[in-house]
């Protein structure tokens, strides 16, 4: 019966959304083919209700996905969308799916977007998919304000970088320090937050960023 009433839930979400989208997101995903084995495929270790609370929130975000991502491609007039490798549409679906916290939701609709938009999909790369999944929000929100040239008006000269970031992100300092942390060992930052007043940000980091820019 629970999964009687997921496969309805399921079906009514995936027709309402195909309602309410334009088309092209279908195009990326083969019509569906590469979304189905990301939506069903669980460990074997979530069954029952667990198994199907996750499948079913897989399918909610799937359904809000496809809306957030045609919003932004319409909002930029783009009729003509990329057709997406499958090597980049696939682990950028998975990822996207299995995430709920506000922040991210929001980057991975943008890099879906940019990934069908034609003038941007090269800035996405499977690398950089893999970048994003190992992010926390305030990770991303740290390194979105590190490569905005107005943030260095909030940070007095020889000032603390950490305290400047949690007073604009409004967070602890001792939080804003550790996504500084955090950006070094996935060498988005050139040097350790320790080590240097303002680290850098690398290629790499600045590369994520214009990947999921608007």
């Amino acid at each position: 019966m629970a999964n009687d009433l997921i496969h309805s839930a399921a079906a009514h979400a995936i027709e309402e959304t195909a309602k309410a989208t334009a088309k092209g997101i279908d195009a990326v995903t083969q019509g569906g083919q590469y979304v189905g084995s990301v939506l069903g495929d669980l460990p074997h270790d979530l069954v029952g209700f667990v198994g199907d609370w996750v499948k079913h929130k897989r399918i909610r975000r799937w359904a809000g996905l496809q809306a957030e991502t045609d919003k932004i491609l319409q909002a930029r007039g783009i009729g003509n969308r990329e057709e997406v490798s499958p090597s980049v549409a696939i682990p950028l679906i998975e990822a996207a799916i299995n995430e709920d916290r506000e922040v991210l939701k929001q980057l991975w609709a943008k890099l879906l977007a940019n990934a069908l938009d034609p003038s941007r999909t090269h800035f996405v790369r499977v690398s950089l998919i893999e970048l994003l999944k190992q992010f926390d929000p305030l990770d991303a929100l740290v390194l979105r304000e590190l490569t905005d040239p107005k943030f260095n008006n909030f940070i007095p000269a020889g000032g603390d970088l950490a305290e400047a970031l949690a007073k604009h992100l409004q967070v602890d300092r001792d939080d804003a320090h550790l996504s500084l942390e955090r950006l070094f060992e996935l060498r988005c930052l050139g040097a350790a937050p320790n080590d240097t007043p303002r680290p850098p940000v690398t290629s790499k980091g600045r590369a994520l960023i214009r990947a999921v820019s608007d």
